[in-house]
């Protein structure tokens, strides 16, 4: 038996956005006080192999409906065989649970990855909140990595706990986005009006952080009225342009992140976020992020 080619590997654990979910834990972090060690660093890595393992699984639950929709991906195609996929699958789930600091916690994620990909998103609404539910409890691990009610840390955790709300928020809108880009007829005005909310409320979660208006809210607003011009101005939403704004909003997760933690005044981190994101969209053109 011939061994798996890397790239439908690659693609199969989308490995352009494992970027994100590293950047959330240290986002997470700054806002949190945490110095960057070897326990965030673990953290990150868990959550990025989690998030791997959370998008094989993924396709091993949708293969059938891919074969329709999403030919190209590799289970469909025939790229990789099941077995392979669901040991893939395996694997990345006890490297995660392995490499964490915070074992319950990311325990809990595991098992919303989980729920998610076997029974969450059969229903939309619940996938949706499941979504957005992840990824707040992810930028939320700087919570756990920092003393739990330490003194002089209620304010920045408080800080963390809303821009965690924002950012649950603004995945559950990502998430009904790419229900709309599976559908092969959806109102323009409903395209329109859930992509207007991530921009909206990750500028809402940079303000809380920073606690006013500069500098990375001023930041923030920048790509943000880009974005929400861009929306507005388009009368037709085909699947391709839903696709291209999917990856645009996922993309901007890892801005998000960046001016968390520049707010945070961790400019160090916000550099570290930001000069993944070219890379993750260098990716993107040859590995799809969806």
């Amino acid at each position: 038996m011939t061994r798996p080619r890397l790239l439908p590997v690659l693609r199969l654990c989308r490995i352009g956005m494992w970027f994100s979910p590293a950047a959330d834990v240290l986002a997470g972090a700054a806002i949190a006080g945490v110095a960057v060690d070897g326990a965030v660093g673990r953290a990150m890595l868990a959550s990025a192999l989690l998030y791997g393992a959370g998008m094989v699984w993924n396709d091993i639950a949708d293969r059938k409906l891919d074969a329709i929709q999403r030919p190209e991906r590799p289970l469909p195609r025939g790229d990789l065989s099941l077995g392979f996929a669901a040991t893939l699958g395996v694997a990345l789930l006890a490297a995660g649970l392995a490499a964490t600091p915070c074992l319950a916690h990311h325990a809990l994620i595991a098992a919303l990855v989980i729920f998610y990909d076997v029974l969450g998103k059969k229903l939309e609404w619940l996938g949706a909140l499941n979504m957005g539910t992840l990824r707040a409890l992810n930028l939320g691990t700087g919570l756990q990595l920092a003393a739990a009610g330490a003194p002089g840390h209620d304010t920045a955790q408080r800080a963390l706990l809303l821009a965690a709300v924002c950012y649950g928020i603004y995945i559950v809108a990502v998430t009904i986005v790419g229900i709309f880009e599976d559908t092969p007829s959806v109102r323009a005005r409903a395209v329109s009006t859930v992509q207007a909310a991530p921009p909206i409320v990750a500028f809402a979660g940079v303000a809380v952080v920073q606690g006013g208006l500069w500098p990375a809210p001023a930041i923030a607003a920048v790509p943000a009225i880009w974005f929400l011009r861009r929306n507005a101005r388009t009368k037709e939403w085909s699947q391709a342009s839903i696709r291209q704004s999917m990856t645009h909003l996922l993309l901007g997760t890892m801005l998000y992140t960046a001016l968390l933690a520049l707010a945070a005044g961790a400019w160090q981190a916000c550099l570290a976020i930001a000069a993944s994101i070219p890379v993750a969209k260098k990716i993107a053109r040859s590995i799809a992020l969806t």
